[in-house]
């Protein structure tokens, strides 16, 4: 009887633990599978999101739903991170996955905070340093001039300035700012009417076959590509106004920077292209062939001419930091889009596209950028990337027409020859800018103050 009872009784345990295990197990995959569905929701939210950012209907979309999107998002991540602390079901891919999308809406989140009209300061400072952040662009660059904002200050400028003229004061206090070497020189009506109509008429419509025969998208985004070309004149010739564009940058450029002396100092150019929502800004980063696979090797000159209207797009940022460089850059400007204007700048500094300010509506901030080398290879391929040879070169026969790209037809065609205008840019002053880093707070990041990595 004794033995029977003890072996009834290791039964039952034995059921029990059997029973229990089942049980933990459930519990194990019910928690992934919560995991995977907060991860999913937040996903989902922050794509909202930025479909919203983008594509904003209005004033309310911009500075109201896309934060209340973003927050949500971020909400249920740290949530569910808060649960998971206590269960351990989650996996390594799955714990990355999570932190990689909080990281993304926090950045997203943070950005619109600094941006948007009532931005809080005190708000702004928690959301970077829950990111991790101990230095930003600073608040003149991100929460740069609107194009009215810009008319005010002009006008401002201008009578203290003729204030400070009949007072008899010349004292100039900022004598060392306005000593360094600016790297890039903007000019406005760039191209003659006939040679911007024929660009625009290119690349701005939404449904160019430029865009659409390289499969180009925003977010996800595109792979980089590019064309090049060489400079000889048989080959500009031949691309109307594509290769005048490329002949008034090359003139524009020359003689203004240490290593472009002489136009015949460029043998090759690069051309490349955007089309992109108001808010879509372009990291910092520095131009190089094939994007630094390799070895890093800048161009002479980088220029980007606008050929959308004034107002669409944040402007583009260049600084005086290059590679190599043990600090950050103390010196930037701003140039602002504008229909036919032309940036032209060293082609080994830091530069960017700042992300749109406000609302204003669907439209898009198309650009042409033009690099001049004094050598760059030249790669062959199907598919689109770097540095491609143009369709003409790629021809079997001179006389073939038929492999030409509607997009390369129209990029190359000639202006309108009723148009007589001609050449008249004028050369005007890009924005210089206070404070291109500072802290979380807001102070200015200066010489020697280089943030530890």
């Amino acid at each position: 009887m004794k033995n029977r009872s003890r072996a009834k009784k290791r039964g039952r345990n034995a059921s029990i633990n059997v029973e229990a295990n089942s049980n933990k197990k459930n519990r194990q995959v019910e928690g992934k599978d919560q995991d995977k569905n907060s991860i999913t929701q937040a996903k989902k939210l922050y794509e909202a999101a930025k479909q919203k950012w983008l594509y904003p209907q209005n004033e309310s979309d911009y500075e109201v739903q896309v934060k209340k999107l973003l927050r949500k998002s971020i909400r249920i991540l740290e949530n569910d991170n808060q649960s998971q602390s206590q269960s351990q079901s989650q996996n390594q891919e799955e714990q990355e996955a999570k932190f990689s999308l909080h990281t993304q809406a926090n950045d997203a989140l943070t950005l619109l905070c600094i941006q948007i009209s009532n931005s809080n300061p005190k708000e702004v400072n928690n959301l970077l340093r829950d990111g991790g952040y101990v230095a930003r662009l600073s608040k003149d660059v991100l929460r740069y001039k609107l194009p009215s904002e810009i008319t005010r200050t002009r006008t401002a400028a201008a009578a203290a300035a003729t204030v400070t003229e009949q007072d008899g004061n010349h004292n100039n206090n900022n004598t060392s700012a306005s000593s360094v070497a600016c790297p890039c020189h903007v000019y406005d009506d760039a191209l003659p009417t006939k040679d911007l109509n024929v660009l625009m008429k290119a690349l701005c419509p939404e449904d160019s076959s430029y865009w659409k025969d390289h499969a180009y998208s925003v977010y996800p985004p595109t792979p980089y590509f590019s064309y090049a070309f060489d400079l000889r004149d048989e080959t500009l010739n031949q691309l109307g106004a594509l290769g005048e564009h490329v002949k008034n940058v090359r003139r524009l450029s020359s003689g203004i920077f240490d290593e472009f002396t002489d136009e015949a100092t460029a043998q090759y150019a690069e051309i490349w292209a955007h089309h992109r929502p108001h808010c879509s800004g372009h990291q910092l980063h520095f131009d190089s062939d094939n994007e630094g696979r390799g070895e890093v090797k800048h161009p002479l000159v980088s220029s980007i001419i606008y050929l959308s209207d004034e107002g669409c797009g944040g402007p583009s940022l260049m600084t005086d930091q290059r590679l190599g460089d043990n600090e950050l850059a103390q010196n930037g400007w701003l140039a602002y889009p504008k229909k036919n204007r032309l940036v032209v700048f060293d082609g080994s500094v830091l530069h960017g596209v700042i992300p749109g300010r406000g609302f204003v509506g669907h439209r898009k901030r198309v650009t042409l950028m033009v690099a001049l080398w004094k050598d760059i290879r030249i790669r062959k391929g199907k598919e689109p990337g770097a540095a491609r040879p143009l369709p003409m070169l790629m021809r079997k026969r001179k006389d073939d027409a038929t492999s030409m790209p509607e997009w390369f037809q129209y990029l190359t065609s000639k202006g309108d020859d009723k148009d007589v205008s001609k050449n008249t840019a004028k050369k005007v002053e890009p924005e210089r800018l206070g404070c291109v880093f500072s802290t979380r707070k807001g102070k200015p990041i200066r010489e020697g103050q280089m943030p530890h990595y």
